[in-house]
């Protein structure tokens, strides 16, 4: 049994974490393979009754072959003489303005404040999500951790690590080579289970790096087959810089610790983690940045480098990352080495030699693409942040500096304050939440839906999540990172790996040529 379904029921039991998308499911094998049928999709003229055509013929397996739109002009968006687009995306349609335009020429208000700072602490307060066992039962949540854990529980949550260990460990592959029972033995030793006490003292610290967690306590990366370098099998999520976190847990070898986020929990290299003496401490840096913040609003931003801060010095920060903003009337004239003229000065926690968090100022200029506080939660800000990920590549998990489906919504919608969880994202609810099942509509009654749904909301499929833009001429538009897809093209069956952020209509189909349309569940607008 491969780790993809096995982990579907054991990996740390978040909130039956791998069932969903993002670092939940491997995406060749969830968004672009679960359809059970073969059906071919009608990809039809771009008109909306074309469309509704298209969307009740694919249910019956008719296809019908007709001219897409022309994509290769010049137009506002990007040069399509040298951007290469999707066969029914226009130039014109990778622009920001665009969607804008189009969803205010909808009866959208782009620019209305959807929340306020105290609506959206509500919404995050009542979507604190829950660490589930396999059987769907809560066992607790983060915000809810006090002082001592039960280490019945963390004893389960290192045991679903190790049902992921591979039947066959020789179709996995470490540097190449496969890998062998011995080698999973090894890292199954180092989770230091037999040493987990009946109840544990909760430590506290703060992530001072972007990272990727671990199922297992090592930075080792197995894949599927020798040459694949994009899903890595130990990898189960990413952290961004400056998170808090709590500390149940350390390897065997005193090199990783076993830590609990918002709405997750893994291994991560020791290094990447600054100790708080207390919670009181931990507590206090949360609330400075609440009181006073700077976020990241960039694809990313690079610190620069700082031969007085190596901590810091060229650290990558990506967009949704929160900072400690400190007032120019109570800054330092200067840090590190340099005056602060014309840069905000932040405070952030670095790893000090003994393990615990060291304060250092940090100079990011005015000219970045940064914001005090958050966003104004807007519809048109939304897809402003999204088009900022457009073309980027795509990170299995949060690696390669980059991020997945779920990943890229985390960032998105952390901008403005809003903090979803890694999976399961459609399990928000409250006050705030418009959420409409669409599991049992036809494909014109989804199309309908769809029309009216705020641009910016997402939409969820098995195993794939979506930032919707709108709908031109009846055909729904969104981006996505995207591991791979069948274009919506009359008679084309070519299955592409983009493995990048894409923009593209819901027709573009899976390996079973059925839309993504029709494999679309749910539609989530926060508001």
């Amino acid at each position: 049994m491969k780790r993809f379904d096995k982990v579907c029921a054991v990996a740390l039991c978040v909130a039956t974490v791998m069932s969903m998308a993002g670092c939940a499911v491997k995406p060749q094998e969830t968004s672009e393979e679960t359809s059970e049928t073969v059906e071919t999709s009608a990809v039809t003229e771009t008109s909306a009754s074309a469309v509704e055509t298209t969307a009740e013929t694919s249910e019956t397996g008719a296809t019908e072959a007709t001219d897409m739109t022309d994509n290769t002009e010049t137009a506002a968006g990007v040069d399509g003489t040298y951007v290469r687009t999707m066969d029914d995306v226009t130039a014109e349609m990778m622009s920001c303005d665009y969607w804008i335009e189009n969803g205010r020429a909808g009866g959208f208000d782009m620019d209305k404040v959807l929340l306020n700072a105290d609506q959206i602490s509500e919404f995050n307060r009542v979507n604190h999500a829950p660490f589930e066992d396999a059987d769907g039962n809560t066992l607790f949540y983060a915000d809810e951790i006090g002082a001592t854990f039960d280490g019945d529980i963390l004893r389960l949550l290192l045991n679903s690590c190790r049902d992921a260990v591979p039947e066959k460990p020789e179709e996995y592959f470490l540097n190449g080579r496969p890998t062998t029972a011995a080698y999973w033995n090894g890292l199954t030793a180092l989770d230091n289970l037999a040493a987990v006490p009946d109840s544990i003292q909760v430590r506290y610290g703060y992530t001072v790096k972007r990272a990727t967690l671990r199922l297992f306590p090592t930075d080792d990366q197995v894949y599927e087959t020798a040459e694949d370098r994009y899903f890595d099998y130990i990898l189960f999520s990413e952290c961004m810089p400056y998170m808090p976190v709590r500390i149940l847990h350390e390897s065997t070898d005193g090199k990783f610790l076993y830590v609990v986020f918002d709405s997750f929990a893994a291994w991560v290299n020791k290094e990447c983690i600054a100790l708080c003496h207390d919670r009181a401490e931990w507590n206090e840096r949360q609330e400075r940045v609440k009181a006073s913040g700077l976020t990241v609003t960039a694809r990313e931003i690079r610190l620069g480098d700082d031969p007085y801060s190596p901590a810091t010095s060229g650290q990558v920060l990506p967009m949704g990352t929160h900072m400690e903003l400190v007032p120019s009337s109570s800054a330092p004239a200067s840090a590190g080495g340099r005056t602060t003229f014309g840069d905000y000065v932040v405070k952030v926690p670095t790893r000090g030699a003994d393990g615990y968090a060291v304060d250092e100022y940090v100079l990011i200029p005015c000219s970045d693409d940064v914001t005090v506080g958050v966003l104004p939660y807007t519809s048109a800000n939304l897809l402003r942040q999204a088009f900022k990920l457009l073309g980027d590549r795509y990170g299995w998990g949060g690696d390669l500096r980059a991020n997945d489906c779920s990943g890229i919504l985390r960032e998105i919608y952390n901008c403005f304050g809003i903090l979803l969880p890694r999976t399961k994202q459609t399990s928000v609810g409250g006050d705030f939440v418009d959420k409409i099942d669409m599991s049992s509509m036809g494909g014109s009654a989804k199309l309908a839906v769809l029309h009216d749904v705020m641009p910016g909301s997402y939409i969820s499929m098995p195993g794939h999540m979506m930032f919707y833009l709108g709908t031109v001429d009846g055909r729904p538009y969104i981006i996505s990172a995207v591991g791979t897809f069948v274009q919506p093209s009359p008679g084309s069956e070519e299955i592409l790996k983009p493995r990048s952020v894409v923009l593209s209509s819901l027709l573009v189909r899976n390996r079973a040529l059925k839309t993504w349309l029709q494999n679309s569940k749910f539609v989530v607008t926060i508001k």
